[in-house]
């Protein structure tokens, strides 16, 4: 970049025209290995889905504490720190709904209800949709995204400090189901092609 007539590299003291400079970026550049740049790729992966699925079930850990309040309760009165928990994560769970301080504890209780939006079965398939998705038919991609999801889940256990209620021990139970038989068949696939 040129800037009155003086590159914005000069005060590095280098040239990025030189030659013995282009040959530098071009060496570094070869010595990229294709399987670091493929492992990278799988890690970012699994770190996406370890994000999802833990905003997930987190969301379904709080909603579930909020149902269980008294009847005249919202979440109004939940602590800060779970309030700050809830709309952190409620942003990758692609919940568009009422806002979460706004619920009352009816409200929270049909959300995470069977038809609810962070019900068992609702939840299990927006995480495997996501990570099924986002592999695009890359076994190896896929089982990373499971391993992502299994890291979430773990993660917002060490969050609450124990284990999870059974809305979220069943809706991981379902989303694993769905992964493994989704890598099974993948896997299938690829001997069945090249057989």
């Amino acid at each position: 970049m040129q800037v009155n007539n003086t590159n914005s590299l000069d005060f590095l003291s280098i040239n990025p025209n030189s030659q013995t400079n282009i040959d530098k970026i071009k060496e570094s550049a070869s010595k990229v290995n294709a399987n670091e740049l493929t492992r990278g790729y799988y890690m970012q992966f699994m770190q996406q889905t370890l994000d999802y699925s833990n905003g997930n079930f987190n969301m379904q850990i709080g909603l579930t504490s909020l149902s269980f309040t008294n009847q005249g309760s919202s979440a109004s009165d939940f602590t800060q720190g779970l309030k700050d928990l809830l709309n952190q994560n409620i942003n990758i769970t692609g919940y568009n709904g009422k806002p979460i301080g706004d619920l009352s504890s009816q409200e929270a209780s049909n959300l995470i209800s069977d038809n609810g939006y962070f019900g068992i079965n609702n939840t299990a398939n927006r995480i495997a949709d996501f990570v099924i998705n986002g592999a695009g038919g890359d076994v190896d991609k896929l089982r990373s995204g499971l391993e992502g999801v299994k890291n979430g889940f773990s993660q917002a256990e060490a969050l609450w400090g124990q284990s999870l209620p059974d809305i979220s021990q069943q809706t991981m139970g379902k989303t694993l189901d769905r992964l493994n038989q989704a890598i099974m068949e993948l896997s299938g696939n690829a001997i069945n092609v090249t057989a």
